[in-house]
C-alpha cells in the first residue's frame, strides 16, 4: 500500500443516530458500533475515501474537522440521465485536427479536476500529471519519440533485426510491426514534410505516470485521463490518446529523464489536447461488445 498521511474520521457522538450506515460502507473496517453509536476503532486503517461522512444522514461525521460537501442535487438520483451520458460517451472521439489556439490554464485546471475524482485502487490517488504547453517542448518530445521509433523500425526492416527484436518484444509484436511498416514509412515521409502525425499540432500534451510497483497504477492513470477527456469534450476541446508516446517513454531512458519522471514510475497514459478544427455531426460507431455470459 502507498504510504500517505490520512486523518481518520471523527464521530460526533451526540449527533450519531446509530443507523450503522457508516459502518456498512467503510471499506477499511475503520468504524464499528459501540452500543448504539458509531466509533472509530481502527483509525490508522483509514484510506480517506469519505464514504462514511457522505452516507451519514445526521451530519455526525467530520473529515479533516469539517462536514463533507453536500450534493447540490441531493444524491437521491444520478446527476444525469442514461440517455445524456450515453450521448456524451458516443460524441467523444479521437481528434487529429487541432487549431493553434492555446488552451488557458483555467480550462486545463478544470480538466485536471475531473481526473482527480476518478477512482483509484485503495483510494491511493497516486496519479501524477505532466502538462506540456510549450510549442518548443512538444516539438522536442515529438522529435525524440520519432527518433525512438526510427530505431525500432530500422530493426524491423532486416531479418537479423527482427530476430533480436522478437527475443525482446515477442514474435507477435514483431509481426505486428512488420505489417505496419508500409504505413509507418508513409507517415514518416509526411513528418519529413512538416506534418505532425504524432501529436497533430496540438497545443497541449498530457502525460500520466505513477509507481510501477503498484499493480493498479495502470488502471488509476488510464481512468483518470479518460475522465479528463470527457471533461475536455464538454469544454469544447478534443483529444487523442497516444499509446505510441507511452511506449516510447517507458522504453527510451532519454525521454523518461527529459520528462523528469521518477525512476520507480512508469508512464501509463497520454493524450494530445486542443480545440478542434472540425465538428462531427455523426456519432462514434463500434462493434458489439465481446462478452461471455455465465
Amino acid at each position: 500500500m502507498i504510504k500517505r498521511d490520512v486523518n481518520p474520521p471523527q464521530v460526533i457522538e451526540k449527533q450519531c443516530i446509530g443507523c450503522e450506515r457508516c459502518v456498512a460502507v467503510c471499506p477499511s473496517f475503520v468504524l464499528e458500533m459501540a452500543g448504539e453509536k458509531s466509533k472509530v476503532v481502527r483509525g490508522d486503517w483509514c484510506i480517506g475515501c469519505g464514504h462514511c461522512g457522505a452516507i451519514c444522514p445526521s451530519e455526525a461525521i467530520l473529515y479533516h474537522g469539517i462536514l463533507p460537501e453536500k450534493n447540490p442535487k441531493g444524491g437521491g438520483v444520478p446527476a444525469t440521465s442514461p440517455e445524456v451520458l450515453g450521448l456524451l460517451i458516443r460524441e467523444r472521439r479521437s481528434i487529429r485536427n487541432f487549431t493553434a489556439e492555446p488552451v488557458t490554464k483555467e480550462i486545463l485546471e478544470k480538466i485536471l479536476d475531473a481526473g482527480r475524482y476518478a477512482p483509484t485502487g485503495s483510494n491511493s490517488q497516486n496519479v501524477h500529471y505532466l502538462m506540456l504547453t510549450s510549442t518548443d517542448q512538444i516539438k522536442e518530445l515529438r522529435m525524440m519519440t520519432e527518433s525512438f521509433y526510427d530505431k525500432i523500425f530500422s530493426r524491423v526492416k532486416s531479418g537479423t533485426g527482427r530476430f533480436f527484436l522478437s527475443l525482446a518484444a515477442g514474435k507477435k509484436t514483431v509481426e505486428y510491426l512488420n505489417e505496419a511498416l508500409p504505413k509507418v514509412t508513409y507517415l514518416r515521409e509526411q513528418m519529413g514534410r512538416g506534418k505532425d502525425r504524432l501529436f497533430f499540432h496540438a497545443p497541449v500534451v498530457m502525460i500520466t505516470h505513477a509507481e510501477s510497483w503498484d499493480s493498479l497504477s495502470s488502471f488509476n492513470c488510464s481512468v483518470a485521463l479518460y475522465n479528463c477527456s470527457l471533461m475536455a469534450h464538454t469544454l469544447g476541446l478534443g483529444c487523442c490518446f497516444n499509446g505510441l508516446l507511452v511506449n516510447a517513454v517507458n522504453h527510451a531512458p532519454k525521454i523518461k529523464r527529459w520528462l523528469n519522471i521518477p525512476g520507480d514510475h512508469r508512464c501509463y497514459s497520454a493524450m494530445a489536447l486542443g480545440y478542434t478544427k472540425m465538428k462531427y455531426p455523426g456519432l462514434v460507431q463500434r462493434q458489439p461488445p465481446k462478452v461471455r455470459w455465465r
